[in-house]
């Protein structure tokens, strides 16, 4: 699997996706496992390596409103998760995060940050962001993003997500470009 650095990071790189890496990948499989997606809008329908590649063509190639980058350990030369901005709005300058780490051996805190670091970068820096967004159903995420990232809570979506048997909360918080510049010379 041939593959492209976008953003350099320390232990891992973002890296361009293509419909290669869409179909060769362990992708596909994160979206199979009840354990990886168990508080993701994932995992209502089966995916499948065709379906896999068909989003990567319709959804992240060529569509100025998503940035979809692969999650690459640089050690293990390995693709393990992928992370996004979507509906990035270029009038009001605002786009949702959002993250999946597929491979369970690397669901660990350190590489979810140098990931979400290295894209609020990306976000700020270079597409001239002035908010970012996203939202969680589990609490803990929301509180690790509020006070690690300094990201802030906008609010509770109350019973918005239908999961594992019940209507689960959704915790929403974003973070402005004034607070990012803030807090960008202790993260890099």
């Amino acid at each position: 699997m041939e593959i492209d650095i976008f953003i350099k990071g320390n232990t891992i790189d973002l890296i361009c996706l293509n419909e290669s890496i869409a179909a060769e990948s362990n992708w596909k499989n994160w979206f199979n496992d009840e354990e990886a997606t168990k508080y993701m809008q994932k995992h209502y329908y089966p995916n499948t390596r065709e379906i896999q590649v068909e989003f990567y063509k319709n959804s992240i190639e060529n569509n100025p409103s998503k940035l979809q980058c692969g999650i690459y350990h640089k050690e293990d030369q390995a693709l393990i998760g992928v992370i996004s901005l979507n509906d990035i709005d270029f009038i009001n300058r605002n786009t949702e995060l959002s993250v999946i780490i597929g491979e369970s051996k690397y669901q660990n805190i350190v590489v979810l940050l140098e990931a979400q670091r290295l894209l609020l970068r990306h976000a700020f820096e270079t597409l001239n962001m002035n908010k970012v967004y996203g939202g969680s159903a589990i609490k803990e995420i929301d509180m690790l993003f509020c006070r690690v990232l300094g990201y802030e809570r906008e609010g509770i979506r109350s019973k918005h997500m239908y999961k594992n048997g019940d209507y689960l909360d959704v915790y929403m918080f974003a973070i402005s470009r004034e607070k990012y510049f803030k807090k960008r010379d202790r993260w890099f």
